[in-house]
């Protein structure tokens, strides 16, 4: 299997189907209701709702940078988006997260191995390295998420 196509696999793991680290994203957020989404049961923590909003913007940022070849200017990053207010805008939000990861997955989809050391306009860093990122950001945002469930 190509690199690249591991990548595509660990991206898709992490979001959906069996993962070694435990539930992937979507299914971590399977049970989780507007009430739940929006609670904050940990003093000064982001609520998970506010996580999937994060993990949605920072994949949305990696597609861009990998559709644009370089990265997103520092100074507008606005990475804890306002969470909404009703089921709509909770459904909204996840099926957004589906998107991203979608998007992402499809802009690599065709790479060969050699485009993952091609470094990104404006960043000290490689694509590999960036979507290696992603996938780890994610993942730790995920056990974030499986933790807030249990305080519930």
């Amino acid at each position: 299997m190509s690199e690249v196509k591991f990548l595509v696999d660990q991206i898709r793991r992490t979001f959906d189907g069996d993962s070694w680290h435990g539930p992937s994203v979507m299914k971590t957020l399977e049970d989780v209701d507007l009430e739940l989404a929006k609670v904050k049961p940990l003093r000064g923590r982001h609520s998970i709702w506010e996580l999937v909003d994060h993990i949605n913007f920072w994949m949305g940022e990696v597609s861009w940078a990998v559709e644009n070849n370089r990265i997103y200017d520092p100074k507008s990053v606005k990475d804890w988006p306002l969470m909404g207010q009703t089921e709509g805008d909770w459904a909204a939000s996840v099926k957004r997260l589906r998107s991203s990861v979608d998007q992402l997955v499809s802009s690599i989809d065709g790479w060969g191995n050699e485009d993952l050391d091609r470094r990104l306009q404006g960043a000290t860093y490689s694509y590999k390295q960036m979507l290696y990122g992603i996938i780890h950001h994610s993942v730790y945002h995920a056990g974030q998420i499986a933790i807030l469930k249990q305080k519930k």
